[in-house]
């Protein structure tokens, strides 16, 4: 009963619209130990999960680094992937993961359900100076990591284009392969600030966070966004929408200069095809108090008054129906604000409200 609550009730929600769940993991039925007895990849393990490594790692991929292990509390048994302590090189790299199939799903989803979501609940850990990272991928059947996760359980330091290097511990971020201005490849994106100033968000130690990622086939947008209003953001488009989806991967991967191996432990997972991006982690938003937002008038041909008494705005970002933005209002820190529309064209707008407890988007619609 632990864990099939949480999914009642996370089902509730979905009721309404199309939806097909085609694989879920709470762990209550596998065998503590290790999760599968080929650490290579070709044979499957318990309920199906395929283990395996880089290949020339040292020390080489074992069993014991994939492992059913019981987390006490709530969450009981749990996965747990243990990294690795050698550092990467530019010859040789130390990363183990576990797979699960995806390929029956995908194809035999309800037709319009275009929309693939991974969902899990991710432990942050104790302190660590482990530099090793945590990946979360959807892949499709060019092999391209389409979009997931990336978590730095220890610190992680990156130099900004003409800025000072900088160190972060326990940082969360998107994980997307992306047309930068005409570079495609694989990306990273702070889930933190607003979308003019994006901030790295860091999770605190030795907790759990129910986040998920929903990828749009047709289009190539993505979605990430954590259940109780941490973050909820995405990017409109990219270069690999329209190619079939074949795998979920959840990876440890290590980095120059590591000396201390990290573990990661999931649990709760849930994968499904949906219709719209409206159900990932069964909800519209991130929090009961930012679904209390008051937009009005609404329509409006000048001035939008946006107020809400449990929060305060931040910022402020209208985009048209093709995810462009068209206006942007910063620097609010206010519970009621006041913004001008006058100069946009007659139609239908979405409002993205950034507050201090959350992401809330709205329609509004230009007389």
């Amino acid at each position: 009963m632990k864990k099939l609550l949480l999914l009642f009730i996370s089902s509730l929600a979905f009721t309404s619209q199309a939806q097909d769940v085609f694989f879920t993991e709470d762990c209550t039925a596998l065998t503590i130990g290790n999760l599968s007895t080929d650490p290579t990849g070709l044979i499957a393990g318990q309920h199906g999960w395929l283990t395996a490594g880089s290949t020339g790692a040292s020390p080489a991929t074992a069993n014991s680094h994939f492992q059913v292990v019981n987390a006490a509390g709530v969450n009981g048994n749990v996965l747990q992937i243990n990294g690795s302590p050698t550092a990467t090189t530019s010859t040789q790299n130390q990363s183990r993961w576990v797979t699960q199939d995806i390929t029956n799903g995908w194809a035999n989803r309800t037709s319009g359900n275009d929309i693939v979501e991974i969902e899990f609940d991710l432990f942050s850990g104790g302190p660590t100076a482990s530099l090793s990272s945590f990946r979360n991928y959807i892949l499709d059947a060019s092999g391209f990591a389409v979009a997931g996760f990336w978590f730095a359980p220890g610190p992680y330091t990156y130099t900004p284009t003409g800025g000072t290097p900088t160190t972060v511990t326990k940082a969360l971020r998107g994980w997307a392969y992306y047309d930068n201005a005409g570079t495609p490849g694989y990306y990273t994106f702070k889930l933190g600030g607003t979308s003019t100033t994006p901030d790295d968000l860091i999770l605190s130690d030795n907790t759990w966070y129910r986040i998920g990622v929903a990828y749009n086939y047709n289009t190539g947008e993505i979605t990430w966004k954590e259940l109780n209003g941490l973050f909820y953001t995405g990017i409109s488009t990219g270069p690999d929408a329209g190619v079939d989806l074949t795998g979920a991967r959840f990876q440890i991967s290590s980095a120059v200069g590591n000396t201390v191996g990290a573990n990661v432990q999931i649990d709760n997972i849930t994968m499904k095809t949906v219709v719209a991006e409206d159900l990932l982690l069964g909800v519209n938003t991130n929090s009961v108090v930012i679904n209390d937002f008051s937009v009005f008038p609404n329509p409006s041909k000048d001035i939008i008054n946006i107020s809400n008494n449990s929060t305060s705005i931040k910022f402020i970002e209208i985009t048209d129906l093709n995810g462009r933005i068209v206006k942007t209002f910063g620097a609010l820190d206010s519970s009621n604000v006041q913004v001008t529309i006058s100069d946009l064209s007659t139609g239908v707008y979405m409002m993205k409200i950034l507050s201090d407890k959350g992401t809330s988007t709205k329609k509004v619609i230009k007389e």
